[in-house]
């Protein structure tokens, strides 16, 4: 019996990735306006019933597609210098790494979703998660520079939070990395040395 299974767990796996990765390419091209059910399901080579039978609503294909397009990206991969570092200035130095390089990945759909979610609650929902997520990675690094004593004057962890936090903004990663041509490494580095300064207070 597992021998029959599994061939048919294997191929339905890769067609919800055939689906998502559809799903990925029309949110970028189109805006959250064009990421229709049938448009997916002509975009991916499937029924409209296939689709269906994988995805039942627009809304549940909008939340799958997240985590999809985190581990294409291999999102683990980019955090774990940040979790694995020795100290929180450390952690710190890491998550301007992951910003420079990870969240340039993410223009192109972070700015379709941005402009769609106003009016299309799929959107807002899958916008909702990601910030969380993005909030929630900003806000244990700014905890653990407060637990080793480095948060400088006058910053909360809320605050310093919120700051990392908009620094990962799309806007702030699209503009320097496409507009303004900076490199990866140069991004990274300037990143680095701007939160050092900001956030991090002096040992004496």
């Amino acid at each position: 019996m597992d021998r029959i299974e599994a061939p048919r767990t294997e191929r339905s796996r890769a067609t919800r990735a055939t689906i998502l990765d559809a799903a990925w390419r029309l949110l970028e091209e189109e805006g959250g306006a064009g990421l229709t059910m049938s448009a997916v399901a002509e975009a991916a080579g499937v029924s409209r019933r296939g689709l269906y039978l994988h995805f039942p609503s627009r809304g549940q294909l909008f939340v799958e597609l997240l985590d999809h397009i985190d581990e294409r990206l291999d999102l683990a991969a980019s955090l774990r210098p940040l979790e694995e570092a020795p100290d929180a200035a450390a952690a710190l130095d890491a998550w301007a790494r992951h910003v420079a390089t990870y969240h340039a990945h993410l223009v192109g759909v972070a700015r379709a979703v941005d402009r769609s979610r106003h009016e299309d609650p799929d959107a807002e929902a899958l916008w909702q998660r990601a910030m969380q997520g993005w909030y929630g990675t900003c806000t244990s690094l700014a905890a653990a520079l407060d637990g080793d004593g480095r948060l400088a004057e006058p910053w909360t962890v809320t605050t310093a939070a919120d700051l990392l936090w908009a620094l990962m903004s799309v806007e702030v990663v699209d503009d320097l990395r496409n507009e303004r041509g900076w490199s990866a490494d140069g991004f990274a580095d300037r990143l680095r040395v701007l939160v050092r300064r900001t956030l991090l207070a002096d040992l004496t």
